[in-house]
């Protein structure tokens, strides 16, 4: 049975536009459980050369989404974001692997199971590594001085770039 998937506020970085682009991600993985579920109707459930389309186009928001992400990391100077590239490295090799099986499988159903693999492998991250970088743009938000003080304008100006990316 596909379970309903939708933005919850609690995973909010509060940083607009990554929050957005999480939003959109959980939005297009959404989509794809309503149109490929247990209960999709026959003629949209059943297509496993449109179930795999659809996930490999997630797969490509998901690395696009990365890309941008690791620019406002470098951005704003984030100390970790070696680490950070790492992490999406793997996951994107877990995802492609992930992607195989299910196109050697022939899936042609987005079944509860697969629903769950795809939701954690997006969840995870996000509640995860990316709340740790929150937290350090966060910091560095917070001890930039005042914006009419004359010290530090270079960090500020990175700062607010990187609010407007990309």
């Amino acid at each position: 049975m596909t379970r309903l998937l939708a933005w919850h506020d609690e995973w909010s970085l509060n940083i607009d536009v990554l929050d957005a682009e999480h939003r959109g991600l959980i939005e297009h993985l959404a989509d794809i459980c309503h149109r490929f579920g247990p209960e999709a109707s026959p003629r949209r459930s059943g297509d496993a050369y449109a179930l795999i389309d659809a996930l490999s186009d997630l797969g490509e928001a998901v690395r696009e989404h990365f890309k941008r992400e690791e620019e406002l990391m470098q951005t704003v100077g984030y100390e970790d974001i070696a680490e950070h590239r790492t992490e999406h490295a793997l996951l994107m090799a877990e995802y492609t692997d992930q992607l195989r099986r299910w196109r050697a499988e022939g899936i042609d159903v987005f079944d509860e199971e697969a629903q769950d693999n795809a939701r954690d492998w997006i969840l995870d991250h996000i509640l995860g590594a990316d709340r740790d970088f929150a937290k350090a743009f966060h910091e560095i938000e917070d001890h930039l001085p005042a914006p009419d003080h004359p010290h530090d304008v270079e960090e500020r100006s990175r700062l607010n770039a990187a609010r407007r990316y990309p």
